[in-house]
């Protein structure tokens, strides 16, 4: 059975510290098997849907990593996943929101002995549409993640420090580890967990991840996701400005974000 999803004053008090959470099963076997097979079926260019992801990255550069933006657009197993209110649910609870709206979902699929270096950095620093720094990602494991097939590596309590400049570029060639203040006590954590397991991790916590030096698949997907008092703020490009113009309806500059592009995932049977 799933865990529940309700968190004890303790793990959000070690979020707020840390600047991630580890939820165990919050995925049942059955359903990362269900998911893993939608997920090759849209890889595949397979939509029940009847339309597209918003982006799809086949090619095996810079990163050597399949990525896909919004697959929730395409598949309906894909969507009932990354739309979770389960997701929804542990997000609200860490950053203390009210309600919780999808910004975007990837699926990632780094391949055996495959990948490259996603050096660190802090999502919300590409996401600046966003006015405010209230969002989590919500990466739900695929496969069992283990040290040799390139897991995510946090940089703990680096959420603290506020927005860090961008990397020069994600390249896939190096780290780029970042110059922490004088005095700064932080740990590099690997995250492994088994699949069916979601990582959280705070918008401006700093993390990254190696290659993929094991004979198997490294699959996620994951909820990009953001409280439903955020706010839209023109002047970083981003995918999601372009798709959501495409809808009548959809925020203007000061506005809560709203319309088609942005799923509200908690409460579950809000509008």
């Amino acid at each position: 059975m799933p865990a529940s999803t309700t968190l004890t004053a303790e793990e959000i008090a070690l979020f707020d510290q840390r600047g991630y959470h580890i939820h165990p099963q919050v995925f049942s076997d059955a359903e990362v098997a269900a998911i893993n097979a939608a997920a090759d079926r849209v890889i595949a260019g397979q939509f029940d849907k009847g339309s597209p992801p918003d982006v799809t990255t086949l090619r095996r550069e810079p990163v050597d990593l399949i990525k896909i933006d919004n697959t929730w657009k395409a598949d309906t197993t894909l969507a009932r996943t990354v739309l979770s209110p389960r997701i929804g649910h542990i997000a609200a609870q860490l950053i203390g929101a009210p309600t919780i709206r999808m910004w975007h979902d990837q699926l990632l699929d780094k391949p055996p002995y495959g990948g490259r270096v996603v050096t660190y950095h802090q999502d919300w620093a590409y996401w600046q549409m966003i006015a405010e720094c209230r969002t989590v990602t919500c990466w739900i494991a695929l496969d069992d993640v283990l040290p040799e097939s390139g897991p995510m590596v946090f940089l703990e309590g680096t959420h603290k420090l506020g927005i860090w400049k961008l990397p020069v570029g994600i390249t896939g060639d190096d780290v780029q580890k970042p110059d922490l203040p004088a005095g700064f006590k932080t740990r590099e954590v690997p995250v492994i967990i088994p699949k069916g397991s979601v990582s959280f991790h705070h918008g401006l916590l700093l993390h990254g991840s190696d290659r993929n030096f094991s004979p198997t698949r490294r699959r996620a997907i994951v909820s990009h996701v953001m409280s439903g008092e955020c706010t839209y703020r023109p002047g970083q490009e981003h995918m999601n400005e372009w798709m959501m113009k495409r809808y009548p309806e959809h925020p203007q500059p000061g506005e809560k974000f709203h319309g088609p592009q942005f799923p509200q995932m908690w409460p579950a049977s809000a509008a």
